[in-house]
């Protein structure tokens, strides 16, 4: 072999062990990169799962927080509230006034009718009155709800 052959052989030997050099030090280099990127990955999915854990344990807490006040405004709605359905439930409703707004004069009859008009205060239909004593008992728990609530704000001065 020539000098030249040589040399020829060398430069070529040596840009294989270049090329080898660069493709090891690629590798090597997307190998540290990748196992990097993992240990970022797993320590954020750590941190994450310690976060969703935490905040859980947070939302049990206010929950049950939640779930007494809810209980102390239901308390206090039906203290204020078995009076007033008693009250409510007991009195018969009857026409008058109050219900139909002031009584035209009755008509006068003859001797042939009835013995006298209708009374003013006489009690009103069964169905009637089972709607109005609904209706009453459902404003009633609407406005003493309402009460609750404005009283429990004002106890934790939540509102001026």
């Amino acid at each position: 072999m020539s000098r030249v052959e040589r040399i020829l052989a060398g430069l070529i030997v040596l840009a294989g062990l270049l090329v080898v050099g660069a493709l090891g030090a690629r590798w090597y280099g997307t190998h540290q990169y990748q196992a990097g990127r993992t240990a970022a990955i797993e320590e954020r999915a750590a941190a994450d799962a310690r976060a969703v854990l935490l905040r859980t344990q947070e939302n049990a807490v206010l929950a049950q927080r939640q779930g007494e006040t809810n209980l102390k405004i239901t308390e206090a709605k039906h203290e204020e509230l078995a009076p007033v359905r008693e009250r409510i439930v007991v009195e018969r409703v009857r026409v008058g006034a109050a219900i139909c707004g002031p009584a035209a004069a009755p008509d006068a009859e003859s001797s042939a009718g009835g013995d006298s008009a209708d009374p003013p205060g006489r009690l009103v239909r069964e169905d009637a009155e089972r709607d109005l004593v609904a209706l009453k008992l459902a404003v009633e728990e609407d406005l003493a709800t309402g009460r609750a609530c404005q009283a429990f704000l004002r106890e934790n001065g939540l509102v001026p």
